[in-house]
C-alpha cells in the first residue's frame, strides 16, 4: 500500500467537508455542481482504496478507468459549458 493513496483519500474528504461547509456558512441551500463532484471523487476515493486494500489489481484498475473516464467527462464538461454560452 502506497501512503500517497491514503493521502490522496484524506484529501478528498477534507476538500468535500470544507466545501460544503463554506457553502452551507453563505446561506444557500442549494449546492453548487462542484460540492457534487467531489462527492462523487470522494466516493471514487474510497472504492479504489478498498480495491487497492484488497490486492485485487485488476478490480482496481478497472474502476480507476472508470474513474478516469469521469473525470474526462467532467473536464469536457466544463469546457463544454466555456464555449457555448447560451
Amino acid at each position: 500500500m502506497n501512503t500517497l493513496t491514503g493521502y490522496v483519500i484524506i484529501a478528498a474528504i477534507v476538500l468535500a467537508l470544507a466545501a460544503l461547509a463554506v457553502w452551507r456558512r453563505r446561506g444557500s441551500n442549494r449546492l453548487p455542481l462542484i460540492v457534487y463532484v467531489i462527492r462523487v471523487a470522494v466516493v471514487w476515493a474510497v472504492i479504489l482504496g478498498i480495491m487497492w486494500f484488497s490486492g485485487d489489481i485488476a478490480r482496481f484498475q478497472t474502476f480507476a478507468l472508470v474513474g478516469f473516464g469521469f473525470a474526462l467527462g467532467m473536464v469536457a464538461m466544463y469546457i463544454a459549458v466555456h464555449v457555448y454560452r447560451s
